[in-house]
């Protein structure tokens, strides 16, 4: 629910940067969306390694942290520079394939 609710807000953001819109309602229900799923997602992730690896951190969850944090600070770059949204867009979707990769190939 955490992903689905990141991407959609974040979706809403863009959308609305590159529409050229400045619309505070799409701003403001974007950004609650994208906050409320940064949490959900920090919540269940560190809930489900205490869960399976009894708290012990590996090489590949720390990059899934790492990332989490960069997600988290786009939300400044896409409301403070409308002008890199399209590069924003696709940088996000990257970040969720190499959120999808550390999880399912474990590269290291």
């Amino acid at each position: 629910m955490g992903i689905l609710m990141l991407f959609l807000g974040y979706g809403a953001l863009l959308g609305r940067s590159i529409a050229g819109s400045n619309d505070a309602k799409v701003k403001k229900l974007g950004s609650i969306t994208s906050g409320i799923g940064l949490l959900l997602m920090i919540v269940a992730g560190f809930g489900l390694v205490a869960k399976l690896y009894g708290n012990s951190f590996e090489p590949w969850m720390i990059a899934k942290v790492v990332i989490w944090v960069v997600l988290g600070g786009l939300i400044a770059l896409i409301n403070r520079k409308p002008a890199l949204a399209v590069a924003l867009w696709w940088g996000l979707i990257a970040l969720g394939a190499v959120a999808a990769v550390m999880v399912y190939i474990r590269p290291f």
